[in-house]
């Protein structure tokens, strides 16, 4: 009989959005290729919130299930009127309001009309889904995606940062298994939580040209319209673009479009369907940011292309080397200036580099090693 998982995410990971949707999605290519059936579950607050489709790859994915945070308005439903009262008898999660008693239940009874052998849940703050007794003998794994306080506390300098990570280790604790994607991560888990602790990196596989070819774009920079990702591109735009050439040309890719307009040498693309075009035709990705926590997939996924990076120190945050890994890192707008030119008028330094991120990616995120991870952690 064919093993099982049922897997949440909250969001689509087929939508190419994202680094979070991208490293889902990785995800759960190496559970359908160790030969698992996976149903897929995802929060219908956030698809709408995300105008995200309800299509799949059927190829990796079996079932959706959309779970609800209150039921439908039927004044003669008892999960309606139940909600209603709960309202009123019950704070709602300090943390994730759409986890809710009736987000529970809808999730319990799609677990309860299969027979999965283990769960996979998305983000520490969506915990609870696993609080049922039913759950109690199957294997219960999660993917932290990030170090959950620390980020909320960059967004919020007044959280209360002790109350946030009691609740983040409670949460964390409840799983046999602790999957974190950052060495930072790991290291902070695994001392209050143990050897349940286990870092398996976002894992790609690698583009690497045989034959450079002629390059349309000097720079590309990928990503979402998350609050790190404006602010990053913003002090870009105000502190580095200023002292480039007036010849040099980039590419933005993703919704981070929305809050720039188009400039000189600059060219929007709020959504590619397929960024392997993009990433072959860019000499040097860029990540100059400045807060956020946790790997960041986009200097990754450049990296499995073969192309130089160049950020701030956040850029490399994760790692488990800060040097020879194919980024050149500096919180100072003319040495970020500097690095940027070196790479593109010194082809001996661009070579180096590119072969440096080449070897750094095989060395530290290969497919092969995150399968091996996975297969030691379902067997």
């Amino acid at each position: 009989m064919k093993r099982k998982i049922l897997f949440f995410f909250p969001e689509n990971p087929f939508s190419n959005r994202a680094g979070n949707t991208t490293r889902a999605k990785t995800t759960l290519t190496v559970l359908k290729n160790l030969g698992y059936s996976i149903d897929l579950v995802g929060a219908t607050e956030i698809y709408k919130g995300q105008n995200d489709t309800t299509e799949i790859d059927k190829s990796i994915v079996d079932n959706l299930f959309l779970i609800n945070q209150k039921p439908p308005k039927i004044k003669t439903s008892s999960d309606y009127w139940k909600y209603k009262i709960s309202k009123f008898s019950k704070k709602s999660n300090e943390y994730n309001h759409l986890l809710t008693d009736f987000a529970k239940k809808e999730f319990t009874n799609i677990f309860n009309k299969e027979k999965y052998n283990a769960i996979v849940i998305n983000y520490e703050f969506w915990a609870g889904l696993i609080d049922n007794e039913s759950m109690k003998d199957t294997l219960k794994i999660i993917e932290t995606h990030d170090w959950i306080t620390l980020n909320e506390f960059y967004k919020n300098k007044s959280l209360d940062i002790g109350k946030r990570f009691n609740e983040e280790i409670n949460n964390l604790s409840k799983f046999d298994k602790v999957i974190t994607i950052s060495e930072d991560e790991h290291l902070v888990f695994k001392r209050f939580l143990g050897e349940k602790v286990i870092n398996i990196p976002p894992s790609f596989t690698p583009h690497f040209e045989k034959n450079d070819t002629d390059k349309k774009y000097d720079l590309i920079f990928v990503g979402s319209e998350n609050i790190f990702n404006i602010q990053s591109m913003q002090w870009f735009f105000d502190h580095v673009y200023p002292l480039l050439p007036k010849n040099i040309h980039m590419v933005i890719i993703g919704r981070i479009c929305k809050h720039f307009q188009e400039r000189e040498g600059v060219k929007l693309v709020e959504f590619a369907e397929n960024l392997e075009e993009y990433y072959h035709q860019s000499k040097i990705a860029i990540c100059p940011m400045l807060e956020g926590t946790g790997i960041k997939i986009k200097v990754i996924e450049a990296l499995s292309y073969g192309l130089p990076v160049v950020g701030t120190e956040r850029a490399i945050d994760g790692f488990p080397s800060k040097i020879s890994n194919g980024c050149l890192v500096t919180d100072n707008p003319e040495f970020f200036r500097d690095q940027i030119m070196s790479l593109l008028q010194n082809e001996s330094s661009y070579q180096e580099m590119k072969i440096q991120a080449e070897v750094y990616f095989k060395n530290n995120f290969s497919e092969e090693k995150a399968i091996e991870k996975w297969k030691n952690i379902l067997h």
